[in-house]
C-alpha cells in the first residue's frame, strides 16, 4: 500500500491529461462511478486516473491499465479523525499548517494522508485505520 501510495502521490506530477482511455479502464470506472459528472482523466506510466464529480464531491480514481481499480482517494476534513490521532497531530505537529487531508481507500486497507508544512518542512503524514499516526513523508524546504 505504502508503495502503491508513493508512486501515486509523486507520479501525480508527472501525469498528463488526455481525452483517451483505455476501454478496460472505461468500462470499469462506468460500472462503479455511473452518476459520476466532469470526468478528466490522466495517465503516467503506472496508472490512469479519473477525477470526478459524485454526490457533489470531488474525488480520484485510480486504476491500473488492465482496468483493475488500484483504490480512490477524496478530500475529508481532519476533525473527523479519530480522537487519539487528532491529539497526536495537535501535540507532535504544533505549530505546522494544514494544506490538504485526503482518505485514500485502497484494495487492502483505507488511511488518511495529511499535507502540512511550517517555515522547516513540509510533511505527509498518514493515519492508519486504527487512528496510528506515522510521518509517511518529511522534506526540509
Amino acid at each position: 500500500m505504502a508503495a502503491l501510495l508513493a508512486v501515486v502521490l509523486t507520479g501525480s506530477a508527472f501525469a498528463k491529461e488526455t481525452s483517451i482511455v483505455n476501454s478496460a479502464v472505461a468500462t470499469t470506472f462506468g460500472y462503479e462511478f455511473k452518476k459520476a459528472s466532469a470526468v478528466t482523466w490522466s495517465t503516467t506510466t503506472n496508472y490512469v486516473k479519473a477525477t470526478f464529480t459524485l454526490d457533489n464531491e470531488r474525488m480520484e480514481a485510480y486504476y491500473n491499465y488492465d482496468g483493475d481499480k488500484i483504490g480512490t482517494s477524496k478530500a475529508f476534513n481532519v476533525e473527523e479523525l479519530p480522537l487519539g490521532a487528532k491529539r497526536a497531530l495537535a501535540k507532535k505537529y504544533e505549530g505546522f499548517t494544514i494544506k490538504q487531508a485526503i482518505e485514500f481507500a485502497g484494495i487492502d486497507e483505507t488511511a488518511y494522508f495529511i499535507f502540512a508544512e511550517n517555515e522547516k518542512e513540509s510533511v505527509i503524514l498518514k493515519v492508519n485505520g486504527t487512528g496510528g499516526l506515522s510521518t509517511y513523508k518529511r522534506t526540509k524546504k
